[in-house]
């Protein structure tokens, strides 16, 4: 999904050739979550729900089902029934952080997060500093804390930290060893020994499972390949931005109140922003998030007109002259005043 535009073209003529054609991720019949019994059913898949030790650690988000990410919900489940690690990768704005809360309340699962960014180090990522009874103690990072008991890493902006740095997940993932920073080892359960009982040895809890989250890379967002150094190891899901029906499904259930043609409007504009954007035209490959406040805005503020309101989202691109011509000419072009002005207002002819 995110590859190079030559890359993709070459790879669709390659499949096209030997017969291989897409078809729709959505299917006919309309999937649902529900948990019954202790059972989760995500469309035809099942798995027992997870007795937690804390119901603290288990996300629970406000999340709206909608059928394009109910099959990337059941896609997910299927995956970690295998015993897989997660990678999912799309642009920001699509509902990854969202998906992931979803799934693990389902699930039942505590979570453990971290967030990583450019100044991410190995150091930190095993251990963390805490200030307590004003001297400076070292306690374990949320890694080793999902590692010791059993909890969901959810490692968030995994594309922004070097990939030197992410690299020490490999063995971790691959087979449940790593050395951490302060010295101390962790090892899977199935490698315990006699020599395993010193402090300086954790054991691995079998239920440990990592979800980790990553920006597509290259332009715009800047981020390091996360894909091509570890993604062998995990199963991957692209996430994109929702089909018409499911995202206007998802902002009718946002704002129940706001007219169904401004909805359809901002979908139509949003829409063919994001078709410039894979086309290079313009910088910022606007999102779902985007057109979601939006229609949370005027939900609760139904008087504020619509093109004041897109301003919030639209206007750092003002100060780029391309980029606001080519945002007004679009929003124009949807029925949507943003930007207006006597220069390019024009009369209907009688």
């Amino acid at each position: 999904r995110f590859l190079p535009p030559l890359a993709k073209q070459a790879l669709d003529t390659t499949l096209k050739n030997q017969g291989i054609v897409k078809s729709s991720n959505l299917k006919n019949e309309e999937l649902a979550c529900e948990v019954s019994n202790g059972v989760l059913k995500i469309g035809n898949t099942h798995s027992p729900v997870y007795v937690p030790d804390t119901k603290t650690k288990v996300p629970d988000i406000l999340f709206f089902d909608i059928q394009q990410h109910v099959v990337v919900l059941e896609n997910m489940l299927q995956d970690w029934l295998l015993g897989d690690h997660l990678l999912l990768v799309g642009n920001q704005g699509v509902g990854k952080n969202k998906l992931a809360d979803r799934f693990l309340y389902l699930l039942s699962r505590p979570r453990e997060y971290i967030q990583l960014h450019r100044d991410t180090t190995v150091q930190s990522l095993t251990i963390q500093p805490v200030v307590k009874d004003g001297l400076i103690k070292y306690d374990d990072s949320p890694l080793v804390v999902a590692v010791k008991t059993g909890r969901v890493l959810v490692v968030d902006e995994a594309d922004k930290a070097p990939t030197h740095v992410t690299c020490v997940l490999k063995t971790l993932v691959e087979s449940g060893e790593m050395l951490l920073s302060d010295g101390r080892r962790i090892v899977p359960k199935t490698h315990l020994l006699a020599s395993t009982q010193s402090p300086d040895v954790i054991i691995s809890h079998p239920n440990f499972r990592m979800i980790v989250l990553a920006n597509r890379p290259g332009f715009p967002f800047l981020g390091n390949d996360f894909f091509g150094s570890l993604g062998d190891l995990f199963s991957c899901h692209a996430i994109d931005n929702p089909s018409v029906e499911s995202e206007m499904s998802l902002l009718r259930s946002y704002g129940p109140d706001v007219p169904e043609d401004i909805m359809h409007r901002l979908v139509g504009a949003f829409g063919e922003l994001r078709d410039l954007a894979d086309q290079g035209l313009i910088q910022y490959p606007y999102s779902t998030r985007e057109v979601v406040n939006i229609v949370k805005h005027l939900q609760e503020f139904p008087n504020d007109g619509v093109a004041s309101v897109i301003r919030n989202v639209v206007d750092f691109d003002s100060w780029s002259g391309d980029a606001k011509d080519v945002l007004i000419r679009v929003m124009h072009h949807h029925g949507i005043p943003a930007g207006t002005s006597p220069n390019n207002v024009n009369l209907a002819k009688k």
